[in-house]
């Protein structure tokens, strides 16, 4: 992704190149762990209780999993 020259490592980077690399499965790897932050804060910000909350996020986290493995698994090398 850097593009390199005889001085070292250019940093400018397009954010184009970056964001057409990004597919369905880094989407729903990313869902995870946003879940139990968004999970997080819901509890935070209403009150509830830690369990409820972890149940919150592992619901949402477990729908994206199981998205990803079961209903809509990958089916070989994309972009190769």
């Amino acid at each position: 992704m850097l593009q390199r020259d005889i001085t070292g490592f250019d940093t400018v980077v397009r954010l184009a190149d970056r964001v057409s690399s990004i597919d369905r499965y880094d989407l729903l790897l990313g869902l995870i762990p946003t879940a139990f932050a968004a999970a997080f804060l819901a509890g935070r910000v209403f009150g509830l209780p830690l369990e409820a909350t972890l149940l919150g996020g592992v619901a949402v986290a477990s729908l994206a999993l199981f998205d990803g493995l079961f209903f809509r698994p990958p089916t070989g090398l994309q972009g190769a």
